[in-house]
């Protein structure tokens, strides 16, 4: 495996931020963050779209890409496949000359944060102590588009720090390339071995009982700022409360006050970064009474204090 930087000169990090306007898109606002590596590429890209937009996607190189959709939901159509990927859902898709469309789902905001691997790179990271990888592997050998297993899964909260870590470093240069490839590293083996061990536990629950816990994760979304019971959650979407409870963590991957914070602290972040609020402003907005709370609860899930955000 070759993934380590070399101390000789062909060591190489470049970042770049991208802000494209609806004129140049013929669609939505969107930006978009990229480190590019040798060996890997990473972007993350947000984006609010005020109608339903469907974009020329065209990607030639061959590559297995990493993909965790952070928010709200996008799809893709490829060769007369429809895929919708939903909020805190994760996959691997392998890719090679994809022609396609993007789909952009009207009045969400979405984001989504992604690593590209040429296949040689993903290749050197195949272990025989892995029989999703031999698998994943083996069927590249007659090249298609991919995407393991036909489902997704949640993206954890471990991964969700991981990606935030990886964002917000306050490493650079050298040290940056370093730090940032082993997250990536400790990222992909979570996501390989979670892929091994899946059971579709979704699939014990009947599809009007998936809608209900969907519409329950909506409304945490838009009701954050509400003190939420599970009593009154259950009620709210039609569900009792044993099937919330169970089903939210298979489904999403997180118990439901579990998934309310971590929506408090991603609104949280962007009222920090781009709203320019005071932590006692921004404690309020997302629900907190008492801002030390607050503080205490973002620097759990971000390991950086609130106040140092914009430093």
């Amino acid at each position: 495996m070759n993934l380590m930087p070399s101390p000789h000169p062909s060591f190489k990090l470049e970042e770049t931020q991208h802000f494209f306007s609806k004129a140049e898109t013929d669609g939505p606002e969107i930006h978009r963050s990229e480190i590019l590596m040798d060996n890997a590429k990473m972007m993350w890209y947000s984006y609010t779209a005020d109608k339903e937009y469907h974009l020329p996607m065209r990607l030639e190189q061959e590559r297995v890409e990493m993909h965790f959709k952070l928010h709200g939901r996008s799809g893709i159509t490829y060769e007369g496949e429809y895929i919708v990927m939903h909020g805190n859902e994760q996959s691997l898709f392998y890719q090679h000359n994809l022609e396609g469309e993007y789909i952009l789902f009207p009045g969400e905001q979405s984001a989504f944060f992604e690593i590209e691997l040429p296949r040689p790179v993903f290749e050197s990271l195949v272990s025989e102590d892995c029989s999703f990888l031999k698998d994943f592997s083996h069927k590249l050998q007659t090249p298609r588009h991919y995407l393991w297993p036909g489902h997704y899964m949640p993206i954890t909260p471990q991964m969700h720090m991981i990606i935030a870590n990886m964002r917000n470093t306050s490493y650079t240069g050298h040290l940056k390339r370093l730090f940032l490839e082993a997250k990536m590293i400790e990222l992909f083996l979570l996501q390989v071995t979670g892929f091994d061990q899946y059971t579709p536990h979704a699939n014990t629950f009947f599809p009007r009982d998936v809608e209900r816990l969907h519409a329950a994760k909506q409304y945490l979304e838009q009701h954050f700022m509400d003190d939420c019971s599970i009593f009154s959650l259950a009620i709210q979407v039609g569900i009792n409360q044993k099937k919330l409870k169970q089903g939210f963590k298979a489904l999403f991957g997180y118990t439901v006050f579990g998934y309310l914070t971590h929506v408090r602290m991603e609104k949280a972040k962007q009222l920090l970064l781009d709203e320019k609020k005071t932590v006692g402003e921004v404690a309020e907005l997302v629900g907190y009474q008492y801002p030390q709370h607050f503080a205490a609860a973002f620097k759990k899930k971000y390991n950086i204090q609130p106040g140092k955000l914009k430093q």
